[in-house]
């Protein structure tokens, strides 16, 4: 399942990528490489995840992690290297998703939608946290000896084979009363609440600021206006959900010391699920953000009286050099989106 989901994603991944460079209408080149980076992540997740397979189990408040795949039997230190490699992306991963949607925020319903100094804010803080992430993550998986007994019996308890040409037996692990166990799982709580948090805000102040120039009375426009918002709800809703839902039963068990048999598969397959559902959501929303377009251009062409705003407006959009709601409004008062 995981494998199948894995190269999914690649695939999907990389058409992404191509339809962003040569088929996207956006006009605002900073927003399109933040499209090419959160491609280019989810990608290496995928890569990762398809080759290395790591897996999370949790018992007695250790953590396990049990690299497997084509570099199966190779040594401990590409295992460690490989594990760290896959937290940090997911790290990362989880928090573009807010960082991406608060630049949307600012596209959309913000008149300064290029400012430098807010965009090397929202870089500053990505990779500060980023580095943060790798020095916690880099410090917690390393391949520990003395957890190997532990995990043999982790193994037994989940009724999963020790030995096979596709798992190697290292064991990256820490006690929960450890301060880099109690970083790492403080840094995924605050991560992914905030991630919540952000993305809701965002949307909310989205839709809000396209309320207000009122509601579009054909229903051609209104399907388009409904489908909009839905692309951005998916967009940043189904990754968050897929990754945050695992995580949070992750900790929980961590914190009670539980141990149930299915938290190996539900981590795994949590984390899997992002690289698939990420490029979907994105290509659905460039579709209806296509689509927005055309309508906007193609009703001002067909408009018999246009005065100079509206035609600076229109240019705009052909040139994309304006994306707040006021670009999306047509003569007659309707939203396009």
């Amino acid at each position: 399942m995981e494998t199948t989901v894995n190269g999914l994603s690649i695939i999907f991944n990389c058409y992404l990528l191509y339809l962003i460079q040569y088929y996207s209408t956006f006009g605002v080149k900073v927003y399109k490489y933040l499209l090419t980076a959160d491609a280019l992540l989810d990608l290496a997740l995928a890569v990762v995840v398809f080759i290395a397979q790591p897996v999370g189990l949790t018992g007695d408040g250790y953590t396990v992690m049990i690299s497997n795949g084509f570099f199966a039997g190779w040594s401990p230190v590409v295992d460690s290297l490989l594990i760290t490699l896959f937290a940090f992306i997911l790290h990362t991963n989880v928090l573009w998703i807010p960082v991406q949607f608060v630049y949307r925020y600012r596209l959309l319903c913000k008149e300064n939608e290029n400012s430098r100094q807010a965009n090397i804010l929202i870089v500053t803080v990505a990779t500060l946290y980023s580095l943060i992430a790798w020095f916690v993550v880099s410090a917690m998986c390393q391949v520990r000896e003395e957890f190997q007994a532990k995990g043999e019996y982790v193994l037994d308890l989940n009724d999963w084979p020790k030995h096979d040409e596709r798992r190697i037996t290292y064991y990256v692990g820490s006690y929960v009363k450890d301060w880099r166990m109690i970083t790492w799982l403080f840094l995924w709580i605050i991560t992914c609440s905030a991630s919540i948090f952000i993305v809701i805000w965002c949307e909310k102040r989205i839709i809000k600021s396209f309320k207000q120039f009122g509601r579009p009375t054909q229903a051609s426009t209104q399907k388009m206006h409904k489908d909009f918002h839905r692309a951005l709800l998916a967009m940043a809703i189904c990754p968050l959900i897929t990754t945050c839902i695992p995580l949070f039963y992750f900790c929980v068990t961590i914190g009670f010391s539980l141990c149930p048999g299915k938290i190996s598969s539900i981590m795994s397959l949590g984390t899997t699920c992002i690289t698939l559902f990420n490029p979907l959501t994105t290509i659905l929303f460039l579709r209806c953000y296509r689509r927005a377009a055309v309508r906007l251009i193609t009703c001002g062409l067909r408009s018999n009286v246009v005065d100079p705003g509206e035609t600076a407006i229109q240019k705009n959009i052909i040139s994309g050099q304006n994306h707040s709601p006021q670009a999306y409004a047509i003569s007659n008062n309707n939203p396009m989106i």
